[in-house]
């Protein structure tokens, strides 16, 4: 599982809701993007990637996300 460092939340956002990434970039419910955003809630990679891939496509998942468990 890989879970967001909470302090990289407005470079995600950039200006946008949540409610407008989760229904038109990646694709899932806001209330589950909102617990990935505030890390109470951990993510698949490829959700991650995706989640990364909203502020630039070179930017590295380890910048954002924090890998723990298996």
């Amino acid at each position: 599982m890989w879970f967001f460092k909470e302090t990289e939340k407005a470079k995600i956002l950039q200006g946008r809701t949540i409610k407008y990434l989760a229904e038109n970039k990646l694709f899932v419910t806001k209330e589950y993007l909102s617990q990935i955003l505030s890390g109470k809630r951990g993510c698949s990679q490829l959700l991650a990637r995706n989640i990364t891939n909203c502020i630039c496509f070179s930017a590295k998942l380890e910048d954002y996300f924090v890998k723990k468990g298996e």
